[in-house]
């Protein structure tokens, strides 16, 4: 069943969609590539790269779908579709006249014009009137947090601040169909929740919103339903939670696959061992992990209530990376739960090019969590979570400690009261 399908009219269809681009090579330029591109279609088909093979699926009115994948899976490409930017090979694409992309604004400004000006220009871009797009003009330049800069040159602002301007026009406007791709991780937490909350209010009102993203956490908060995009293909599609299950699972797969094997010259951190409890393909690899309390002590004991710091180093073995996520999971001995998992990606946090090692800390003022036994795992990944360079999978444990009957998982802060 294609995702989205429903009684009602769809925003948005994708039947059957492929799309290809002509596969440049060194010699592209030569006579004889270009005599080579006039033989035979059998010639020509050699020449093409699929990016988008037989994809179908659909969006209702107020649903949000999620694009998952790795880089090159063809996410970007069903988003340009969808917003106007080209058209399919073969298949049809049925997209919405009242259709606002941040990708396609982001592609009508002039570098030369001022912040000011581009606003106007993307404004009338995406159907409103000049004396309304002048009228909110105030009002795209607040959401877009970029006061003091607005008659610079675009060409003097950073990506960031250009994708933030986009979504300030694209905030302004109610259209039956959003396309996002990764703008809701530019700016600070409060841009991305203000982002959100308009969107969310957009989806009250009918818009149906198609979201392609490597952040899997954004992706589950906010999605209805996901697809998960593999070389071109919809791999698996349908509930947010399923689909991201089978992309995580594969991701797993993938690591595994690449861990290699163990080797008695290596110095391996204590405890730790290739296969067993440590994972990944080693191009980066985490050093110096440890467990603190709040006076920054090392240990593996705290009370309740009590903080801890999770503190460990990226150590890039094979070259800089791009982008690489952190992540950090908490689950209980006792019966493996677990209770708290978290990343840098999902808290929006960029670790930018590592190209030297850097130490990463998460620091939890009060755990919260009830007297027992856990585990701490930590993990490196690569930007689009295709693999892990490095997990640590139940190598390090510490001990919660207190006296009390409460039952559950923590213990937040709380007090009793008789009120008679």
């Amino acid at each position: 069943m294609s995702v989205g399908a429903s009684t009602r009219t769809p925003r948005l269809r994708f039947d059957g969609v492929w799309k290809s681009y002509p596969r440049w090579t060194p010699g592209a330029r030569t006579l004889r590539a270009v005599v080579s591109r006039r033989l035979p279609l059998l010639v020509r088909a050699q020449e093409e790269l699929w990016a988008l093979r037989d994809v179908s699926f659909e969006l209702a009115a107020g649903e949000a779908v999620g694009l998952v994948g790795r880089n090159g899976a063809g996410k970007s490409t069903a988003l340009r579709l969808a917003s106007g930017i080209g058209r399919p090979t073969r298949g049809r694409a049925l997209v919405p006249e009242n259709t606002a992309s941040v990708l396609s604004l982001g592609d009508l400004f002039d570098f030369d014009l001022s912040g000011r000006e581009n606003a106007v220009t993307a404004a009338l871009a995406a159907g409103l009137r000049r004396r309304e797009a002048l009228a909110r003009l105030d009002d795209i330049l607040a959401f877009a947090e970029i006061e003091g800069f607005e008659e610079a040159p675009l060409r003097t602002y950073s990506d960031g601040m250009r994708l933030r301007l986009a979504f300030g026009v694209v905030a302004q406007l109610e259209p039956d169909l959003l396309l996002l791709d990764e703008v809701i991780a530019v700016g600070d937490l409060g841009f991305q929740q203000r982002c959100m909350d308009r969107i969310g209010e957009l989806r009250a009102g009918g818009t149906a919103v198609l979201f392609a993203s490597h952040s899997l956490e954004q992706v589950v908060d906010e999605c209805d339903r996901a697809v998960w995009m593999e070389r071109g293909v919809a791999r698996a599609q349908g509930p947010v939670e399923e689909v991201v299950a089978l992309y995580r699972t594969a991701m797993n797969d993938e690591t595994r696959l690449r861990t290699p094997a163990p080797d008695d010259d290596d110095a391996p951190l204590e405890g730790l061992e290739l296969g067993r409890n440590r994972f990944g393909s080693q191009e980066a690899v985490i050093r110096d992990v440890t467990l603190r309390g709040r006076d920054d002590v090392p240990t593996d004991e705290i009370a309740v209530g009590g903080g801890l710091t999770v503190a460990l180093t990226v150590d890039p073995l094979a070259g800089a990376l791009d982008g690489p996520l952190v992540g950090v999971t908490v689950t209980r001995v006792a019966d493996e739960l677990t209770c708290y998992d978290t990343s840098t990606d999902g808290e929006g946090i960029a670790l930018g090019r590592v190209g030297e090692p850097l130490e990463v800390r998460l620091s939890f003022q009060d755990l919260g969590l009830l007297p027992g036994e856990y585990w701490v795992d930590v993990g490196v990944y690569a930007a689009d979570w295709e693999y892990g360079y490095d997990y640590h999978w139940r190598a390090y444990r510490f001990r919660v400690t207190g006296s009390g009957h409460d039952n559950g998982v923590f213990r937040p802060a709380h007090r009793w009261e008789l009120v008679r």
